[in-house]
């Protein structure tokens, strides 16, 4: 099992974040760099938000928010086949009036064998996207606007 967790503070109050995390779940291509579309999950479709990203199709179902604790899980579909299972945490902090700590990552189950010997360049490879999808995250709710990140990707279409 591969759980990675990644921390950042956001200078807004932890009602205002949250607040944006539930309400905006189905937009993450609004703020996400590597992420050209999301939408929320057609009726027939088990998902409750659709991603298309640099990867590929992502599905994303929503398996628990805790209001009272600022706690949002998700499980993933669409990775690779050596992936059994993903489930998503993401946790916010009040540090003070006007700061969040958020606290997210992915706890990923890897099929015996073949899984366990991809967990190695997947654990890497995740090392180094997460800082920065947390990083768009953070900008984007601080400022109502995409990172530089982001608007690179935006600019380019």
């Amino acid at each position: 099992m591969v759980d990675l967790k990644f921390k950042r503070n956001i200078n807004k109050p932890i009602d205002e974040v949250w607040k944006f995390i539930i309400e905006e779940f189905s937009n993450g291509h609004k703020w996400a760099a590597g992420t050209t579309n999301c939408r929320k999950g057609y009726p027939h479709e088990d998902f409750d938000r659709v991603c298309e990203t640099e990867s590929g199709r992502l599905m994303d179902t929503i398996t628990k928010i805790d209001n009272e604790n600022y706690l949002l899980e998700f499980s993933v579909k669409g990775l690779p086949f050596f992936v059994r299972s993903v489930v998503s945490s993401w946790k916010l902090y009040s540090v003070s009036d006007n700061q969040t700590q958020i606290i997210l990552g992915p706890r990923i189950t890897v099929i015996p064998v073949i899984g366990t010997l991809m967990q190695i360049p997947m654990k890497a490879a995740l090392k180094k996207l997460y800082p920065k999808l947390i990083n768009d995250l953070a900008i984007y709710i601080e400022t109502g606007k995409p990172s530089p990140r982001k608007q690179k990707e935006l600019d380019a279409i």
